[in-house]
């Protein structure tokens, strides 16, 4: 019997479905759920909850409508469901944030006063604190409409801030320049696709064949981070880990709304211990005041 996989509809979120079918050696059925998430206009902040866009899909693995369902992996809040756990990730390609234009100048090169579009509160307070005379309207949307609003002229947006694992997965043909890590720390586990099963069941083992190592570390320190700092995926802060040799480095970034405040590390510890690096550098967030930038902006 195929295992059922829930997915979201957008493009994206199908390409992503299609890379974990061609990552596992059995066959599998995709089922399209719509979410909350996808179906709200405004601003998600908003809706004043987090995984608004995988909530649906696990409630289904939880009822057992579903085997498994297929998210972002920086979509999916750190209190999960009972039983239900990550069978898999699939390997991290691109992580960083990007700036899309019409003619892909950097950030440094937007006219005094630029509209840029983000529906992101990180991403806004990140944008805000490299420069302050920017205009942040919101944009939401699938990644191809937010592309296509920023390129057509009637628009008032000048660029975007959009994830380059989205741009790529898609394999759109846009100009863009990557933004820096140093001021740009992405949301923890962006550019990451997780499987998420109930645990012990024989569709959860299979599905761990898919499971890539390197990934699975870095994604658990950020998630460690993010859950113990007290963020959230839609809280202005970022998390970032890679892997570099027999050691780990993780950064993180907390921001006030607006940009003017922010606590931002970047701690190297070895692989072995980097559950305990996590956890050393989350604390030494919270001493510096990161828990309280990230009670104020959720004022």
């Amino acid at each position: 019997m195929d295992v059922k996989l829930g997915t979201r509809g957008s493009d994206l979120a199908l390409e992503q479905t299609r890379r974990v079918q061609d990552a596992l050696p059995f066959e599998t059925e995709s089922v399209v759920v719509e979410t909350s998430g996808d179906s709200f206009e405004g601003d998600i902040a908003e809706l004043g909850k987090q995984g608004v866009f995988v909530r649906e899909l696990d409630l289904r693995v939880v009822d057992g409508d579903l085997d498994a369902a297929v998210h972002s992996m920086k979509d999916m809040p750190t209190d999960r469901p009972e039983g239900l756990e990550v069978a898999a990730v699939l390997k991290r390609v691109h992580s960083h944030d990007v700036l899309v234009s019409s003619d892909g100048v950097s950030i440094d090169e937007l006219d005094e006063g630029a509209t840029v579009g983000t529906s992101s509160r990180r991403r806004r307070a990140q944008l805000l604190r490299e420069r302050d005379d920017l205009n942040i309207e919101n944009l939401r949307g699938n990644v191809d409409t937010r592309v296509e609003k920023v390129l057509d002229e009637e628009t008032v947006y000048d660029a975007a801030v959009l994830s380059e694992a989205g741009i790529i997965g898609l394999e759109l043909d846009v100009p863009y320049e990557s933004l820096p890590l140093g001021g740009f720390v992405p949301s923890a586990n962006q550019g990451i696709v997780a499987v998420v099963a109930m645990d012990g069941t024989d569709e959860f083992e299979r599905l761990t064949e898919a499971d890539h190592k390197r990934t699975r570390v870095v994604s658990t320190a950020e998630r460690l981070v993010l859950s113990r700092v007290g963020g959230g995926c839609i809280a202005p802060i970022g998390v970032h880990a890679t892997v570099q040799g027999d050691r780990i480095l993780i950064r993180a970034d907390v921001l006030s709304s607006d940009g003017e405040e922010s606590v931002t590390i970047d701690r190297r510890y070895g692989i072995r211990s980097y559950l305990e690096g996590a956890e050393e550098l989350a604390d030494e967030m919270i001493e510096r005041g990161a828990d309280e930038l990230l009670r104020e902006a959720a004022d």
